[in-house]
């Protein structure tokens, strides 16, 4: 591949961290490249790498992408489902599974030759293509050791807001867990692997010389840092990880956003409350042990109430993620889990209607699902004038409530009502479109 071809990684929303890496990676190995966040510029560039982060991209952007005259290679979290982005877009590559090492020999290829055809990429394990008409998937993508050149970071890092961070820094990849509507696991497989705490430093320096200010830490479980069996925590590699991380950002600049309930202990809670902002964000689910079983989610409603007793005995704030609507929910089921979040009283919620990721369990589930039968397309009766569906209903019960009996209630007014409203409908709409899609491009 000539060296003065043009790349441009492209990424529709945020700055996601798998851009940056894969961006930084082009750069090392010396090619020109241009890190690009949304459409708003014409791309022209003879390859570009495009990120998408959510099967809703597929639908959202397929004029744009469709409309770009450039070779087009998609990687990201949706390649669980490589038949589908190429049945839904028109691009030439997907990368299947890590990108790092298919990358290195998607490079070799266009190495050989400039204006390659999509059968010149048969022999490069990882990827997926059509080839008269039909998809050709060569095997997933082997599993990177995680040793890597710095990222590329955009000049405007420090105006990105990813759930209140300017980026999310990997430290590991993997996760033992089986919760079969999370993609992690069946991305990143169910060993953990580390990176080295010297490699995780030099890049915080480099982010934080680059503008970053507010650094989340990634890769699933938060405390599986260091690990390589479930639910046997290195508590000493994570509390130094904070440390180290904390030393340089500051604890009001670093966030450990999502940890299991059952992956905690009274050092790791202690660690956090000290080296960090003081949040956990935990994925709560629901109050309902039935339910939990189903999402293979490996808790129970007894161990999250130990876990939020445990946060706040070390001061540490609560947030508890929920997700409504799940097939087979029963309005009782529901119930249980507006009871839990009620006697729980966390200090912020996040609510989500289950969303069918295709290649997980969740997502197969949908697919085989009659739309009659998901509470998703059936009328709410309750909130009939506004049009939303049973599973939309739920969601805005949730929400409303949990403005109620957080530990510090906020009083609802009409503006915070249709917002509220609003995201529901958002959510609904998106879900909607996403099992739509996954019905008629079926994965299993």
């Amino acid at each position: 591949m000539s060296k003065n071809l043009k790349i441009t990684v492209l990424t529709p929303e945020f700055y996601s961290y798998g851009a940056l890496l894969i961006a930084g990676i082009l750069q090392e190995q010396g090619y020109p490249v241009k890190l690009q966040k949304g459409f708003g510029e014409v791309i022209d560039a003879d390859i570009v790498f495009i990120s998408l982060q959510s099967t809703i991209h597929l639908l959202k952007y397929q004029k744009e992408i469709s409309s770009m005259d450039t070779f087009k290679i998609v990687g990201g979290p949706v390649t669980l489902s490589p038949q589908l982005i190429l049945d839904c877009l028109a691009v030439d590559l997907v990368v299947v599974g890590e990108g790092e090492n298919t990358l290195y020999n998607i490079l070799k290829v266009f190495e050989n030759n400039p204006i390659p055809n999509v059968s010149d990429f048969k022999d490069v394990s990882g990827v997926a293509f059509k080839k008269d008409e039909q998809t050709i998937i060569t095997g997933k993508g082997t599993a990177h050791s995680l040793e890597r050149p710095l990222p590329l970071v955009p000049s405007d890092i420090s105006s990105e807001n990813i759930r209140g961070a300017n980026v999310y820094l990997e430290t590991h990849r993997g996760c033992p867990g089986n919760c079969g509507f999370c993609g992690v696991p069946c991305l990143f497989g169910r060993e953990v692997r580390s990176r080295s705490l010297e490699d995780i430093l030099n890049e915080v320096k480099y982010l934080l010389s680059k503008g970053v200010r507010k650094i989340a830490i990634s890769g699933g479980t938060g405390s599986l840092y260091g690990s390589n069996k479930f639910k046997n925590v290195d508590e000493e590699a994570f509390i130094e990880l904070l440390r180290e991380i904390s030393n340089l950002t500051g604890p009001k600049n670093l966030t450990i956003p999502d940890i299991r309930v059952d992956l905690i202990s009274d050092q790791i809670l202690e660690a956090i409350h000290q080296y960090s902002n003081g949040w956990v964000f935990f994925g709560i689910e629901s109050g309902s042990d039935r339910v939990l079983r189903h999402m293979k989610k490996g808790v129970t409603v007894d161990q999250v109430r130990e876990a939020v007793a445990m946060a706040r005995e070390h001061g540490v704030k609560t947030a508890g993620s929920f997700i409504v609507a799940y097939p087979g929910e029963e309005e009782e089921e529901f119930q249980d889990t507006m009871d839990l979040a009620d006697e729980l009283m966390l200090d912020d919620y996040f609510v989500s209607i289950a969303e069918p990721i295709p290649g997980t369990d969740l997502g197969d589930e949908v697919s085989q699902l009659s739309l009659e039968d998901n509470i998703l397309f059936q009328d709410s009766l309750k909130y009939k004038r506004h049009g939303l569906s049973i599973a939309e209903e739920r969601a805005l019960d949730l929400m409303v409530e949990s403005y109620i009996f957080r530990s510090f209630p906020v009083p609802m007014s009409q503006n915070l009502l249709k917002n509220l409203l609003d995201e529901v409908k958002s959510q609904g709409d998106h879900i909607k479109s996403v099992t739509h899609l996954i019905k008629k491009y079926p994965t299993s």
